[in-house]
């Protein structure tokens, strides 16, 4: 029996805690700021609802054998008064966020060496708390460590796929320069196929290229032009009306991840000497759009 703590359960967390919560041997608790009666997920017009342990409060909590941390960057701050309740000498934590800073945003509040970083692909999203809807396969990657396929035992589900790869360096940043370009969606308030038009896609792989040349100076192994004819071609031919996470916290009047997404880039550019104008750019005026219904 795996005992986990899943904190976080929005599109992201709610969904992994469904994959979860269909192995027998794992017993769930869910970490939430509002209660819920039950948990409930829809795939392909078949709904399955479950009953996991809801905790509100780390009183009375116990360690787990796993944390898995699914926050928004932004709100790791608040999700760190859960950890000390969650932690044993063997628990490991799964930090499954955007961005390449896993490890630098669990610090000092868990020990590195205990902490896994995944990166995730989910189409999925959560129409209310509690309910959740997946549109597809879930993706996850994680580096090469012992941790890593204890984490993949967790989940025994034909729609789960776990890559534990050598160069989790390389895997993050390719997924970054995935998020970095998605920026132009919610700034013109756009679907992602805004790809498709000539001038979105000219500010797609200016914003793309920055992240590779700091994404190399942080080694990771990318290929400019092939990484932006990806992604602007997987963009371009996405369907009518689909949101990355950010486009869509935007519409909803949500805070926003720019500091994971375009930040992060500018931020690290400036320390390794690397102009990154455009994600300068696209991370202020992001700012300043949440900042009109944030303030």
């Amino acid at each position: 029996m795996h005992t986990i703590a899943l904190i976080g359960p929005g599109a992201i967390g709610g969904t992994l805690a469904s994959l979860l919560l269909e192995n027998p041997d794992n017993q769930v608790t869910l970490c939430v700021r509002t209660p819920i009666d039950c948990l409930s997920i829809t795939h392909q017009s078949e709904t399955k609802s479950f009953s996991p342990t809801i905790a509100t409060s780390p009183d009375a909590l116990a360690p787990v054998d796993w944390i898995i941390l699914a926050t928004k960057t932004y709100q790791v701050p608040q999700a760190a008064a859960w950890l000390p309740a969650l932690t044993g000498p063997e628990t490991q934590l799964a930090v499954v966020q955007n961005g390449v800073e896993h490890l630098d945003n669990l610090q000092p509040s868990f020990p590195p060496e205990r902490t896994l970083p995944v990166i995730i692909d989910c189409p999925a999203e959560r129409p209310a708390p509690g309910k959740f809807i997946r549109h597809g396969d879930v993706f996850m990657s994680a580096p090469n460590v012992p941790a890593a396929e204890a984490f993949s035992q967790l989940f025994n589900h034909p729609a789960v796929t776990i890559d534990i790869t050598c160069d989790w360096t390389t895997a993050a940043w390719k997924k970054l320069c995935i998020n970095a370009a998605g920026a132009i969606s919610a700034l013109v308030d756009q679907p992602a196929n805004v790809a498709a038009k000539p001038e979105a896609a000219a500010i797609m792989r200016s914003l793309i290229a920055e992240c590779v040349a700091v994404g190399r100076a942080e080694g990771a192994e990318l290929d400019e032009a092939s990484i932006a004819e990806q992604v602007i071609a997987s963009a371009a031919a996405a369907p009518p009306g689909a949101m990355n996470s950010l486009h869509a916290d935007l519409a909803a009047k949500r805070p926003m991840e720019w500091q994971a997404r375009n930040g992060v880039i500018a931020r690290l550019g400036q320390k390794h000497g690397i102009p990154t104008p455009c994600n300068q750019m696209a991370a202020q005026l992001l700012s300043l759009l949440e900042q009109t219904y944030t303030a």
